[in-house]
């Protein structure tokens, strides 16, 4: 679960989206000046588009914030984008999507930098730089029903996966529990060349029978880049089976 735990999610993924987080005080109060820190870890959206960026940021009470803004270039893309940031006095989180305006960004490095610029009579700025690592982002998506198999022994449920290029995807699983008293596991493999796949997965019942109704799902899109395993997830509460 290692390489897990290193998914921006991105997912949720690490969907890329799964990567980007909102905005969130934590307990750190700010004595004075503006800050900003960059996160070492990037995520890359599958059609590498965007890289999701986490960074920290504050600034005093009372304060104008004229500037928060984030920007990544590599050698064959670069782009930009602003947060969210107001002066209440603590550190907040912010997950930021940065579009490429120019080129695709790719795996590897990314050179990161992180500007705040806040105003109350004066101005007062805060930088930050970081070579980040970019790690791939897995966008995963299920279905909101499925459809009842052969007396209820099994399902079938559409799956739709995203992952980069340079990534590979490996056997990945797919679970539908009903009641707590029905259990079934699929497989599939993604494919990943930046754009989404559907994939239509059966899923076996290994104890008890699906009926119509409300079931759950849940689903691990699996895929490989440098040696380390990284994972998209979606869960669905509310999956409808239907005939």
């Amino acid at each position: 679960m290692h390489a897990a735990a290193r998914t921006l999610a991105l997912a949720g993924l690490i969907t890329l989206l799964a990567l980007v987080t909102s905005a969130a005080p934590v307990a750190a109060r700010v004595t004075s000046g503006p800050t900003v820190d960059i996160h070492s870890l990037a995520g890359l959206a599958p059609d590498g588009r965007s890289i999701g960026v986490q960074v920290l940021a504050s600034c005093p009470e009372r304060w104008t914030v004229v500037e928060a803004v984030v920007r990544v270039s590599q050698p064959g893309a670069s782009g930009q984008a602003s947060f969210p940031l107001t002066c209440i006095g603590s550190i907040r989180s912010f997950g930021v999507v940065v579009p490429s305006g120019s080129g695709t960004f790719q795996l590897g490095e990314a050179q990161v930098t992180a500007s705040v610029v806040i105003k109350r009579g004066k101005t007062a700025r805060a930088d930050d730089s970081q070579v980040a690592t970019v790690e791939p982002g897995v966008l995963v998506e299920l279905a909101e029903t499925a459809l009842l198999q052969a007396g209820g022994t099994a399902v079938v449920i559409d799956v739709a996966v995203a992952c980069p290029v340079g990534t590979t995807g490996r056997e990945s699983r797919l679970v539908v529990s009903q009641a707590g008293r029905v259990m079934g596991v699929g497989t599939y493999l993604p494919v990943c060349d930046g754009t989404r796949h559907t994939f239509t997965v059966l899923v076996q019942a290994s104890q008890g029978t699906y009926e119509l109704g409300i079931a759950q799902a849940l689903t691990f899109a699996e895929i490989e880049h440098a040696g380390e395993t990284f994972f998209g997830i979606d869960d669905d509460g509310a999956l409808d089976i239907v005939s």
